[in-house]
């Protein structure tokens, strides 16, 4: 049985009963007094749990309120649900893969293991890249040596470039590398899918240009995935069905929305970061009439000529 199994069984007793007893942990596990005690060590050094004896009532307790994990068997059953879903998907589901999954569980109550048949995680879009693109990105990346890339842009516009790999991201489902493009000296994002080929540039190492903290501004920079050093802050409303969906829906950490009243009816009015407007319009159009754009005015007329586009094409249709 794996630690953190024990761990969430001593606290999980502790919470239901008040406390609980070496013997019943040594019962439960078939352990041994002496590593029940280092349980109990690690569990007060390392996760700072304000744990202590009561030697009247022979038990372990905590002085004060104290939570190791929030819905740690939920939490535990989502992320294994994730895991088998994308294996299965990739029909990896072989025997590595139970021996993982069957870690994930070990972490579960005993009472929540039959559950995690019963949570399922689909993902509409599937993008799954080549394992040989991805396989040279981690050699140069460990290697710290530079690539030279043939890319073919969303505008099908073919280009050669020499980067220094530096992160591969999962978005939406979507695979990209973010790199520093020798070209135009700076970082910029590459989705995988569109790579034609990729070799590592033999002897030519990469700088060290980035920490790894300005690594994680620049991807949480705004919101989506083409991010960028500047950001613009966008504000839309939405309204009626819209309301409901976006009010559940964190986009970007910085996010802020309120209720607004507009014309007697009920707004939410949602503000965010964004590198990239043609990214934050796609998603808004999603909603429909039911949404419009209020700020800045370059989004707001990027989002007018784009729906008067629509509308056009549609007339020429009919």
């Amino acid at each position: 049985m794996s630690q953190l199994e024990r761990i969430v069984f001593i606290n999980r007793t502790i919470e239901q009963e008040g406390g609980v007893q070496t013997r019943a942990i040594m019962r439960e596990f078939c352990l041994s007094r002496r590593q029940v005690l280092r349980d109990i060590e690690f569990l007060r050094d390392q996760l700072k749990a304000p744990i202590r004896y009561e030697a009247e009532k022979r038990w372990y307790s905590y002085s004060q309120s104290f939570t190791l994990f929030s819905n740690s068997n939920e939490r535990m059953l989502v992320l294994n649900a994730l895991f088998r879903s994308l294996a299965q998907s990739q029909g990896l589901m072989g025997a590595l893969t139970e021996m993982i999954s069957e870690g994930l569980d070990s972490g579960l109550e005993k009472s929540y293991r039959p559950l995690a048949e019963k949570i399922v995680f689909i993902t509409p879009v599937q993008d799954w890249p080549d394992y040989e693109v991805f396989n040279t990105i981690c050699a140069a990346m460990k290697s710290a040596e530079r690539m030279t890339m043939h890319y073919k842009n969303a505008n099908g516009e073919l280009s050669k470039r020499h980067i220094e790999p530096l992160k591969l991201i999962n978005y939406s489902a979507r695979w990209y590398l973010v790199s520093y493009d020798m070209q135009h000296k700076e970082l910029r994002t590459f989705h995988l899918s569109r790579i034609i080929s990729l070799s590592p540039i033999a002897g030519d190492l990469m700088k060290d240009r980035y920490s790894e903290a300005e690594l994680d501004a620049f991807i949480h920079s705004g919101y989506g995935i083409f991010m960028g050093k500047t950001v613009t802050y966008v504000t839309f409303r939405v309204y009626g069905w819209a309301i409901n969906t976006l009010a559940t829906q964190t986009w970007h950490e910085k996010q802020k929305q309120r209720l607004v009243k507009e014309a007697g009816q009920d707004a939410l009015e949602v503000t965010l970061p964004v590198a990239n407007l043609q990214e934050i319009l796609s998603s808004l159009l999603f909603f429909g009439s039911q949404a419009r754009p209020i700020d800045p005015p370059e989004f707001v007329k990027l989002y007018t000529e784009t729906v008067e586009s629509m509308q056009n094409r549609i007339k020429t249709f009919n």
